[in-house]
């Protein structure tokens, strides 16, 4: 069994998690090229440039190889290389690093536009290079060993790829979906089940592989439109496929599915939520945490005259302005500016409540981490920004911000009221347990696949 994906974003980082809670011994197959993958989690791409027993650590922003002179700066979130004035460079981080470690350099000519992209992995070498037109649009990329062997080749305009492996002769795939299909004979072998969470390479890859009696299942985790999308009409009414069934962890969704398919093959749709890697909550306290990349936060004065029993800890990984500083004038807030990851770390683990209620851009996926540290979060309409993890209870409309106080108010004072709060935000996630899990995938898949 394998899980195939196009990115390792966080829905496939839920559903593998899900299979793995489940007991289902599925490797997870990551289509796109990504150098960060966890040990165990294959793609394609660097399969055939990463020594199985590669070793190494990441490279940190300043050790990019640069021209003589040329000055590499960076803050906790980007980083650029210039020559004098003029920026020639720029440094991504994995989405989710707790240090200025480097993904890509995006190099740049003199109007502003990437030539080229370096991509460097977690062993801190540049498996692959991107070349780009004069209009910044990828044409080719390279994908090297640590030695710089080129092994692959593939042509963005025309979509071929050409492997060339020591000892063998060169060979050319007319698009991903054939390299993917020989990559995944040539490590598996025949497979009874792919699990797969895209209607684009994945799906086509299940499509187009024979049918020897498999068994294959679409997870559907993006919303649905007013008329489904054709692939999706095509695992439903073609029996003869390896795909026969849709689960639909989002209920949402999954209602809006029933309406546009007909009753006879609602058998096919299937609902099923996800396991979630929750972490331990330290216990009880009064801490109410913030994080925020700006002095923008929904009635905050209001929330902490409104509740001079709470501990508003409010962190930011840059310096604060003067408004959020002048809030040190409360007894009962606590600001953290320069918030390094370890201190952000630390407020999860010692709150109990999580305040969604800053404009803008949220810091480091902050709800979700707030979810998985088991902290009750509450927001505003105008600010939320994990619906996902939020009750629509616990969601107010910003000038019924007294509803909040009152909301705090009872689950701090009543522990069956923060019990019967945490339920519905685990009920929003579609959380489901391990014992259910494995039960209903393996009545879907058939057989023992634990």
């Amino acid at each position: 069994m394998i899980f195939l994906c196009d990115n390792y974003h966080q829905a496939s980082k839920d559903l593998a998690y899900t299979l793995q809670v489940a007991g289902c011994d599925a490797t997870t197959v990551v289509i796109n090229p990504d150098g960060f993958l966890p040990k165990g989690t294959l793609s394609p791409f660097t399969y055939y440039v990463e020594d199985q027993d590669e070793t190494g650590k990441p490279r940190f922003f300043n050790q990019v190889p640069v021209p003589a002179f040329w000055e590499i700066s960076g803050n906790n979130q980007v980083a650029q290389v210039s020559n004098l004035t003029e920026e020639r460079a720029r440094i991504t981080f994995p989405e989710e690093s707790k240090a200025r470690i480097v993904k890509s350099v995006e190099w740049l000519d003199k109007s502003g536009k990437v030539r080229q992209v370096d991509h460097y992995n977690k062993y801190g070498f540049c498996f692959a290079k991107t070349t780009h037109d004069e209009n910044g649009q990828p044409v080719f990329t390279s994908y090297q060993t640590k030695e710089g062997d080129e092994r692959i080749l593939e042509n963005h305009a025309t979509g071929d790829i050409l492997l060339t492996l020591p000892d063998q002769s060169l060979r050319r795939f007319a698009n991903r979906t054939e390299f993917v299909k020989a990559f995944l004979a040539q490590v598996f072998g025949d497979i009874d089940h792919i699990i797969f969470n895209s209607l684009a390479t994945p799906f086509i890859v299940s499509w187009t592989m024979e049918n020897t009696g498999a068994t294959d299942i679409l997870v559907w985790q993006e919303p649905l439109g007013d008329i489904l999308p054709g692939n999706m009409n095509g695992i439903l009414e073609d029996n003869s496929a390896r795909a026969n069934a849709i689960i639909i962890p989002d209920k949402t969704t999954y209602e809006k599915a029933l309406t546009l398919v007909p009753k006879e093959k609602h058998h096919k749709l299937l609902s099923l939520g996800y396991a979630y890697d929750f972490k331990e909550n330290h216990g009880k306290s009064h801490n109410a945490f913030i994080a925020t990349n700006s002095d923008q936060i929904e009635h905050l004065e209001a929330l902490v005259e409104a509740l001079p029993d709470v501990t508003f800890q409010i962190a930011a990984v840059t310096e604060m302005s003067a408004k959020l500083l002048s809030m040190m004038r409360y007894s009962n807030v606590v600001l953290h500016p320069n918030a390094s990851h370890k201190q952000l770390d630390k407020l999860y683990q010692e709150s109990n409540l999580y305040l969604d209620i800053n404009h803008h851009n949220e810091l480091y996926k902050a709800t979700r981490t707030a979810f998985e540290h088991q902290l009750l979060i509450l927001a505003f309409s105008e600010t939320a920004h994990g619906r996902v993890y939020t009750a629509p209870e616990h969601i107010y409309a910003g000038q019924d911000y007294q509803a909040m106080v009152a909301k705090i108010k009872q689950v701090l004072e009543q522990d069956q009221a923060m019990q019967e709060a945490m339920q519905a935000q685990k009920a929003q996630a579609n959380t489901l347990t391990a014992s259910d899990l494995t039960n209903r995938l393996q009545g879907l898949l058939g057989g023992n696949h634990v």
